[in-house]
């Protein structure tokens, strides 16, 4: 097996969150936080091609997004600055580029089977309503009926395939990997003074690891490997961050068969695990 890169994205302000839809579409959102606008940009995940670029919705900065669904976006607004209530449903669709519908009646709870959850604060509690994902139409009111929601959230979970996923998880000596991974991982942290977690999974018989190094007090560097774990071949050994002054997490994942690099605060790299 090897390892090649497909593209990278890069940006001049920072990658908030990284989002990939059913249709195998990276939603990229990024935020400039001293002059308070955020912009959203939409790739092929697979090959790199933007659907669109830097877009903006109305809010220039108190908006994020609630999830993704058949190739739609659902936009909130804060209900206050530097709070973290939401309000509003904006549904945006990503291969026309134009918002279908939105409504300041309601928030967002979730999806499920082609339904929008979402529910009023009133006085004496929550009620929730089901909009159609498509119009926005009302379709069913179902009270606060909290036990039905519950059931409903769970469902909708299911749907989401995070087993196409593979996350990073915090190494211990305590966890039954192989003898082999164990050793990949001593040898690669060698010598090093880690701070915080190394961080690791396998896919495919392959290990994926990162850790920060401490250079010297407040610089740290933190470098990714991938290493095949039956021939011990290393696939891949790069430094994600030169100049970091603090441990992140979260550094690398996997969707399907692409791995999602974070370089430092404004680049994506993505390569395909062959």
């Amino acid at each position: 097996m090897k390892i090649q890169n497909l593209y990278t994205f890069k940006n001049n302000k920072q990658i908030w969150r990284l989002l990939l839809t059913s249709s195998d579409k990276l939603l990229i959102e990024t935020r400039d936080t001293e002059n308070k606008e955020v912009h959203f940009s939409c790739l092929d995940a697979f090959t790199g091609k933007p659907v669109f670029e830097n877009l903006q919705i109305e809010e220039k900065f108190w908006i994020g997004v609630e999830t993704t669904y058949k190739d739609l976006i659902f936009f909130h607004k804060f209900a206050k600055p530097d709070m973290p209530g939401h309000k509003e449903i904006i549904a945006f669709d990503i291969n026309t580029q134009k918002v279908l519908w939105k409504t300041d009646e309601y928030a967002f709870l979730f999806i499920y089977n082609e339904r929008v959850y979402c529910f009023k604060q009133l006085f004496e509690g929550q009620k929730f309503f089901a909009l159609d994902y498509k119009t926005g139409k009302l379709v069913e009111e179902l009270k606060s009926d909290y036990e039905r929601i519950d059931d409903l959230s769970s469902k909708s979970e299911i749907e989401n395939h995070y087993d196409d996923y593979l996350f990073p998880i915090k190494y211990s000596d305590e966890l039954a990997e192989s003898e082999d991974v164990q050793n990949i991982i001593k040898e690669k942290t060698i010598g090093t003074q880690i701070t915080g977690d190394i961080e690791y999974n396998i896919y495919e018989n392959i290990l994926l690891m990162n850790f920060y190094n401490k250079v010297f007090e407040g610089s740290l560097i933190n470098k990714f490997f991938a290493v095949h774990v039956e021939s011990k071949k290393e696939l891949l050994n790069i430094v994600l961050n030169s100049d970091a002054n603090a441990f992140v997490p979260d550094s690398f994942f996997i969707y399907k068969n692409l791995l999602f690099l974070l370089k430092g605060k404004k680049e994506v790299l993505v390569c395909s695990i062959i």
